[in-house]
């Protein structure tokens, strides 16, 4: 089957001309490793996901230099042995950075409009790295069992509620297919159908098509609890477990702008997902809707945590299959399973998830609403309109004034002291309950920079 896209905000269909895809308003949409880049605004997200690989890179690399120093200056042979052994696996993993983003041409600046268009950005919580342990699951043949229970757990969902053949012509997307090796999986078990593996993180987009076209990936598994705190890691092979899927494609995209046409799938499988994404669960509905064909089914599995302040936002599973009513979807049925996730083989950690299934189906009623490229505020997206007094924002001024001046007080020169005096001026303050804040903010201050920065 050939692969259908279309410009995800005029909805016109793409053609493919050499390496992009071009729209009819001659919007160009690059090939990146090989996967069309069909975000809302293609440049300035390459741009962005360009620097944060970067910043990637850029801080693995201090990484290595630091823990080089601490080799040289370490009193223990012990000691040594370790941080050699933590300084060559961040060596080997960012080694393998390199080489899988190397598509993405990281160093590569491009030159783009002042402004952005459609007032799109990427999510502000998907960073590049945040899924390597996933990566790692999928592909390095020591998490075969729990890969093998999400497939089978997803099979007998859909096969419960709509008997389908293996030799079935059917179009399947798998929506937030991270790593992709359940989108393998599928497509390896329905050979005449066309699987499209869809994401936005490019670490994990392009390391799945480069492994599922046959590649070998070195790469490293680093333990939160090691068994043994002297081998903090060890030097995993990711490759494909079986042969290649040439029924298996592969698109970057946003999953509130998805650049297919309408009624394009017979099945979506959205593989821990839904309660991981920025927008409330109603727009998921109707994205999703819009893209499933009428008696189509919309398949899940995962975790569902959601974590707005809103508490309204957090529905329970009952709550969304009574609003999936309204927004084009005929609930089914759902099931609950106890699955074990992430269990390295060398971590002392052992983690098992509950995750809620479900499958829906894709009634005849049409989708009026889709949800807006731009999802800021009013207030935000027309600079005229006065921005509101809320009380969030009157203590983060307070809060961030403070740290603003203490940070600028900082000169090299200034001891603490004369710091905690130009605050206790400034604040009304004792000498002492100054220097206790300044002392008090300082520590605050480099201890979570040492255990919460993260790339």
């Amino acid at each position: 089957m050939k692969l259908s896209v279309q410009c995800p905000t005029s909805n016109s269909l793409l053609r493919l001309a050499g390496h992009e895809w071009v729209s009819e308003s001659k919007t160009s949409y690059p090939i990146v490793g090989g996967v069309p880049w069909l975000f809302p605004d293609p440049k300035h997200t390459l741009a962005d996901w360009r620097e944060r690989a970067c910043l990637s890179i850029e801080h693995l690399e201090t990484e290595v230099e630091e823990l080089k120093s601490a080799v040289k200056t370490a009193t223990s042979d012990l000691t040594r042995e370790r941080l050699e052994k933590v300084r060559t696996l961040k060596i080997r993993h960012l080694e393998m950075l390199r080489r899988v983003l190397e598509p993405l041409k990281p160093s590569t600046k491009l030159n783009l409009p002042q402004k952005k268009a459609y007032g799109y950005r990427l999510p502000l919580r998907q960073g590049l790295l945040g899924y390597v342990p996933n990566l790692i699951r999928d592909w390095s043949g020591q998490f075969e069992a729990e890969n093998k229970s999400l497939f089978d757990s997803t099979i007998n969902l859909l096969k419960k509620t709509k008997p389908i053949v293996d030799s079935a012509e059917l179009r399947i997307l798998i929506l937030g297919s991270g790593s992709s090796r359940l989108a393998y999986d599928i497509a390896l078990k329905f050979p005449k159908s066309q699987v499209v593996a869809f994401d936005l993180n490019p670490l994990l987009l392009l390391a799945a098509k480069q492994i599922c076209g046959g590649a070998k990936i070195r790469a490293t598994e680093f333990s939160v609890s090691p068994k043994d705190s002297a081998e903090p890691g060890r030097e995993v092979e990711l490759s494909r477990p079986a042969a290649e899927a040439p029924n298996l494609e592969f698109v970057f995209g946003d999953v509130y702008a998805l650049p297919f046409p309408d009624a394009s799938f017979d099945i979506c499988i959205s593989p821990w997902l839904v309660d991981i994404l920025p927008r409330r669960f109603a727009d998921l509905c109707t994205t999703v809707a819009r893209v499933v064909k009428p008696q189509g089914v919309w398949a899940n599995s995962g975790s569902w945590h959601f974590s707005f302040r809103n508490e309204v936002e957090n529905p329970s599973l009952a709550e969304a299959a009574e609003l999936a009513s309204t927004l084009g979807w005929k609930p089914l049925s759902h099931d609950f399973q106890e699955i074990a996730y992430l269990q390295s083989s060398f971590d002392s950690h052992r983690r098992f998830e509950t995750v809620t299934q479900f499958v829906w189906e894709r009634n005849a009623t049409s989708i009026a609403h889709r949800p807006a490229i731009d999802d800021r505020a009013e207030w935000i997206r027309n600079p005229k309109i006065a921005v509101p007094s809320l009380n969030f924002f009157a203590s983060g001024a307070e809060v961030h004034a403070v740290m603003a001046l203490i940070l600028s007080l900082v000169d090299g020169q200034r001891s603490l002291e004369e710091i905690a005096s130009i605050l206790a001026n400034e604040n009304g303050l004792t000498p002492d309950q100054s220097l206790d804040a300044t002392q008090s903010f300082f520590d605050r201050f480099l201890k979570d920079r040492h255990f919460r920065e993260s790339t």
